[in-house]
């Protein structure tokens, strides 16, 4: 096990770009390179028989195109997600909510050894020999959200515990995908809460995969467009812009900018067209 810290050259590039990543990093296994895409799959714990199928068939179709699966472990929607990476040869990475030495929910002991079998990995902020408290998992879940590229809902209830991950993507500026389900079913009313509310709807793998390659292909394009015409100041900050939004204080660490000056080329470069700031103000790089 290893005991990573912010200032560990290991410590995932993903988690430093949050208000408040983790102050610890207990790491079993892998960690997901910070130069492959990952996708989260997450869902209710009472998952139907088609909530499964459709997990399970995401995680494999999803990690035989090379795509990392994040979740948490849990039963129904991310257990079956993260069989389906293994299953498609690809790799998943757990994110617990008690110590790494707890496996939990205890019925799910075969993935975890599975996880690390196959070049996976679990984390945890917790230490240790922490128990599974409930304060813990909703701690975990803007981990799951942080570590990946897009969230793919499938199945929740209205007041689901999967709108707390939901919530901190939102937060973090990642695209939220959700599976639509039947009209009359309690497990589908939360996914179609969140298409209500602006989430693009999942149905089939091609979504996700042209919604990476088109935020790849944004980024190389924003590079090009008429960079010339900016300034020094204005192209070290746009280069510290992603597709991803980020929070103001992320990239003043990035720019090492007084947050005033930071905050004018922000402005600038939004003007001609280059960034974007967010409802929750948070800032990334336009694309077209």
């Amino acid at each position: 096990m290893r005991e990573l810290t912010p200032l560990h050259e290991d410590y995932p590039e993903r988690l430093r770009m949050i208000p408040n990543p983790p102050s610890t990093l207990y790491v079993r296994g892998k960690l997901p390179p910070d130069n492959v895409p990952t996708v989260a799959i997450i869902g209710s714990r009472e998952a139907t028989p088609y909530g499964t199928e459709v997990a399970e068939t995401f995680g494999r179709m999803l990690a035989e195109k090379g795509i990392g699966i994040i979740s948490g472990m849990a039963a129904g929607a991310d257990s079956a997600g993260q069989w389906g990476a293994i299953k498609g040869g690809g790799k998943t990475y757990a994110v617990l909510g008690c110590g790494l030495n707890i496996c939990y929910p205890a019925r799910n002991y075969r993935l975890y050894d599975e996880i690390l079998r196959n070049d996976g990995g679990l984390i945890s902020e917790v230490p240790l020999d922490s128990p599974p408290l409930a304060r813990q998992f909703a701690s975990r879940n803007r981990i799951i959200s942080a570590l990946s590229d897009a969230v793919i809902v499938i199945e929740a209830r209205e007041r689901s515990g999967t709108f707390i991950t939901v919530n901190a993507a939102l937060d973090q500026g990642k695209q939220v995908f959700a599976v639509p389900g039947r009209l009359n079913d309690p497990l589908s009313k939360g996914c179609l809460q969140l298409i209500k509310d602006g989430a693009e709807i999942l149905t089939s793998p091609e979504d996700i995969l042209e919604f990476l390659h088109l935020k790849e292909n944004g980024e190389q394009l924003m590079m090009e467009k008429d960079s010339s015409m900016l300034t020094p100041g204005q192209k070290s900050v746009l280069q510290s812009l992603e597709s991803d939004a980020l929070h103001l204080d992320v990239l003043t660490k990035k720019t090492g900018l007084p947050v005033q000056e930071l905050t004018a080329m922000l402005l600038e470069l939004e003007i001609l067209g280059f960034a974007e700031c967010t409802k929750t103000g948070f800032y990334r790089r336009k694309s077209y």
